[in-house]
C-alpha cells in the first residue's frame, strides 16, 4: 500500500517522559521553563506527554493564530480538557464546540459588552468599596484571598442574584470545594478525594442554581446578567434551557473570578516592587478621578492604568498555555500531528518570546506606549485568549480591574509583608507560594505609596 506524504512526515521530536504521567510534573513546577528549555532543544514544534495523553506544542504568535484562529476546525476545545472539567463543570461555553459553541456565545455576549456593562458599574464600585473598608479595619491580609473573596461577591451578585455578602459566602463555599477538584485526577468518587468533594459539592451548587432560576423565571426579568441570560434567545427565538443555563453560570463564575483574582494580586505585587511606577499611577488617578469614584467615561482616560493592566496579563498570564483535542490529523511545520493528541499553545512562553519583548523579564508598562508600542502582532498577547474563542467576559473583566486598582491605589497604602515567598504557583490558577500578605492602611493626602 502507498505511503501517503502525510504519513511520511516524521512526528515531532520530544520526549515520552514517565509512564502515564509523562512531563506533567515538571510542566506544572515552571511552565515558562519547561517551553523555553524545550524551545531551544527542539525548536517551535515538538511534543511532550501530559495528563496522561500525547501532546504537541506549537509554540509562537504565528502558532497561536493557526490555533485560535485560522484552523479551529482542526480542534475541540472539549477535548482539551481533563476529564474532572468536563464531567463537574459540564456543557458551559468553555468545553462546547461547533455550533452549539456560536449559539451560546452569542446568547451570552451581549450582557457582557457595551451598554450593558453600565447595568453593572455601581455594583463593582460598591462591593469595592466596602471589600477594601474591610481590609483596612482588618490591617493586614493575604491580598490574594481578598481578591478572590471580592471578585467571588461580585459575581455572585451580578450573575446569581445574590442579595447581599451572606448569600455570596455561602455560594462561596460551596463553589470553593467544587472548584478544588477540577484539576485534581483521575476523575474517581472515592470518598475524601479532591474530586469526591468536588463532585459533592456540585450537586449542591446545581440545586442551589436550579432554585435560584426557578424563583427568577417566575419574576419580571432583571438588569443583572442573571436576568439578561434568562432572557436571551438564539436565532430561532429559543433561550437557554435550565441545564444550558446552570452549565453556563458556573463557567462564568469559575473562569471569571479566578482569572481576574490573580491579575489583580499580580498588579499590586508588581507596582509595590515597582514604587516609581505605582507613583506615576496614583497621580494620574488623582488627576483625573480625585477622592470620588470614577465615572465610566474616566475609566476609559486611564492610559497608564490600562498599561499596567496589560503587562500585568503579559507578564504574569493567569493560565499558562491551552490545550485544544486534535479532531483530524494536520501538518505543521513539516511535522505530522495525529487526531486523537492534544495539542498546547504556550501563554507564558509568547509573552516571554524575545522576538516580541524588549526585555521580557522586566516589568515596563511603558513597552505598550508610543513610539515602541510592543505587542501589536496579532497573538502576541493572548492572557484571554484570542480569535473566535477570545474570552467572553473580557470587557467585563477589565472593567472590573479598573475599577479596583483606581480605587485601592487612590484609597490605601500596602506594603509588603516581610519574609515571604513570592514564587509563582502556576497551575491551576497563577499565585504567589503565600499569597501576597500585606497590610493596608487608609492614604493620606501627604502619604506616599512605598
Amino acid at each position: 500500500m502507498a505511503v501517503s506524504v502525510f504519513d511520511s512526515l516524521p512526528l515531532p521530536p520530544g520526549a515520552q517522559g514517565w509512564p502515564w504521567i509523562g512531563e506533567t510534573i515538571p510542566w506544572v513546577r515552571d511552565p515558562l521553563a519547561f517551553a523555553q528549555q524545550r524551545y531551544e532543544r527542539y525548536g517551535p514544534v515538538w511534543r511532550t506527554h501530559l495528563m496522561g495523553r500525547p501532546c504537541a506544542v506549537l509554540l509562537g504568535a504565528e502558532a497561536n493564530r493557526f490555533m485560535l484562529g485560522t484552523h479551529l476546525h482542526l480542534f475541540s476545545s472539549r477535548d482539551g480538557w481533563g476529564k474532572p472539567i468536563t464531567s463537574l463543570i459540564g456543557d458551559g461555553l468553555s468545553l462546547i464546540d461547533g455550533a452549539e459553541h456560536r449559539r451560546h456565545r452569542r446568547m451570552i455576549q451581549p450582557a457582557l459588552h457595551g451598554a450593558m456593562l453600565g447595568r453593572y458599574f455601581e455594583v463593582m464600585q460598591q462591593l469595592t468599596a466596602e471589600h477594601s473598608a474591610d481590609w483596612s479595619r482588618r490591617g493586614q491580609l493575604k491580598l490574594f484571598d481578598g481578591f478572590k473573596h471580592l471578585s467571588f461577591d461580585i459575581a455572585a451578585r451580578l450573575m446569581l442574584g445574590a442579595r447581599n455578602q451572606s448569600e455570596a459566602r455561602r455560594f462561596y463555599d460551596q463553589f470553593h470545594l467544587f472548584t478544588g477538584g477540577l484539576f485534581a485526577p483521575p476523575a474517581w468518587k472515592l470518598p475524601g478525594t479532591p474530586y469526591a468533594k468536588a463532585w459533592t459539592a456540585g450537586q449542591s451548587l446545581r440545586r442551589t442554581l436550579q432554585a435560584v432560576i426557578a424563583e427568577r423565571r417566575a419574576q419580571p426579568p432583571g438588569d443583572d446578567l442573571l436576568g439578561l441570560l434568562l432572557d436571551s434567545r438564539d436565532d430561532q427565538g429559543v433561550g437557554f434551557s435550565d441545564a444550558e443555563l446552570i452549565d453556563e453560570l458556573l463557567v462564568l463564575l469559575w473562569a471569571g473570578h479566578d482569572t481576574i483574582t490573580s491579575l489583580l494580586t499580580w498588579v499590586m505585587y508588581e507596582l509595590l516592587r515597582h514604587p516609581e511606577i505605582y507613583a506615576r499611577l496614583l497621580d494620574e488617578q488623582l488627576q483625573l478621578v480625585g477622592d470620588g469614584p470614577p465615572t465610566m467615561a474616566q475609566l476609559k482616560q486611564m492610559p497608564l492604568l490600562d498599561r499596567v493592566l496589560r503587562e500585568a496579563e503579559r507578564l504574569h498570564p493567569p493560565a499558562p498555555g491551552g490545550f485544544r483535542g486534535v479532531v483530524a490529523p494536520f501538518e505543521y511545520g513539516g511535522y505530522r500531528i495525529p487526531a486523537g493528541w492534544t495539542v498546547m499553545y504556550s501563554i507564558v512562553w509568547t509573552h516571554h518570546m524575545p522576538e516580541l519583548w524588549h526585555e521580557p523579564a522586566r516589568f515596563d508598562p511603558d513597552r505598550f506606549a508610543p513610539p515602541r508600542e510592543e505587542g501589536k502582532k496579532p497573538f502576541a498577547l493572548i492572557g484571554f485568549g484570542g480569535g473566535p474563542r477570545v474570552c467572553v467576559g473580557l470587557a467585563f473583566a477589565q472593567m472590573q480591574m479598573r475599577i479596583v486598582v483606581s480605587h485601592l491605589v487612590r484609597m490605601y497604602r500596602f506594603t509588603l509583608a516581610p519574609n515571604q515567598d513570592f514564587r509563582p504557583v502556576a497551575v491551576p490558577t497563577k499565585m504567589p507560594k503565600d499569597g501576597l500578605m500585606t497590610t493596608v492602611e487608609p492614604r493620606t493626602k501627604n502619604l506616599e505609596p512605598r
